[in-house]
């Protein structure tokens, strides 16, 4: 059996940054919102288990894909493999949530292929010990994220403007999240709706060029997703 998947990109069209928690991490809420923008993620029945993504020189065993069908296996005891194929179109280090994507579509392909019938709460769980963004993506359409990332529901009737007019742009800088959260001050929390932007901006001035690129241009809602570097808004027209 074989099934292809698309592993949908997503932006951070708010994101608080609330505190810091004991274990270091900090406290957030966001509403996370997928965007059409997807790498495509194949899973088939294999007697081990395995991720190959063309292009790419990251250890398997650092892939979340790999682990978090490891993570699946160890919670659930299943002893079934698995050969995962994903071709990358979401750039890293862009706050786009690309390894958590491909690790939320092969934690809801392998549940199917695996015929495991784990409910989307229990997929949340696993997903949240490989990556914080990874249960909003196994949950999927727009959800609010809060904590370190373990908490997700949906929102509904939050309706965004048409993605006809969305934008998406990409400086040439992979933005280091540790980094990011190490920049981050108190006072950078209400400047505007993501928290980190101005940390991310102060340590890479592409973004902040970036963003005001844009907003010269007449691009509405301008704004940095997650902790960077991707900068988003959209047209007054399509």
């Amino acid at each position: 059996m074989r099934d292809t998947v698309k592993a949908h990109a997503k932006i951070n069209y708010t994101l608080e940054v609330l505190g810091v928690r004991p274990d270091g991490y900090h406290d957030l809420r966001s509403v996370v919102v997928p965007i059409p923008l997807c790498d495509d993620v194949e899973v088939a029945e294999s007697e081990g288990l395995s991720v190959d993504m063309p292009g790419s020189d990251l250890p398997q065993e650092k892939n979340l894909a790999w682990r978090v069908a490891r993570a699946l296996q160890e919670a659930t005891g299943c002893t079934r493999g698995a050969s995962i194929s994903i071709v990358k179109r979401i750039p890293e280090g862009a706050g786009l949530g690309g390894g958590s994507a491909d690790a939320a579509a092969v934690l809801n392909a392998l549940n199917e292929l695996w015929q495991l019938d784990l409910p989307k709460e229990r997929l949340c769980e696993i997903g949240a010990t490989v990556g914080s963004d990874v249960p909003a993506l196994v949950l999927g359409g727009t959800v609010l994220m809060e904590g370190r990332g373990e908490r997700v529901k949906r929102i509904d009737g939050f309706e965004l403007p048409p993605f006809e007019r969305f934008v998406l742009r990409v400086p040439d800088v992979h933005a280091s999240t540790p980094a990011v959260y190490a920049e981050f001050r108190e006072e950078d929390c209400g400047r505007g709706l993501n928290d980190l932007q101005p940390a991310a901006c102060r340590l890479y001035p592409e973004i902040a060029r970036m963003v005001e690129q844009m907003m010269d241009e007449g691009l509405e809602n301008v704004r940095m997703s997650g902790s960077g570097s991707a900068v988003f808004g959209w047209r007054r027209e399509s």
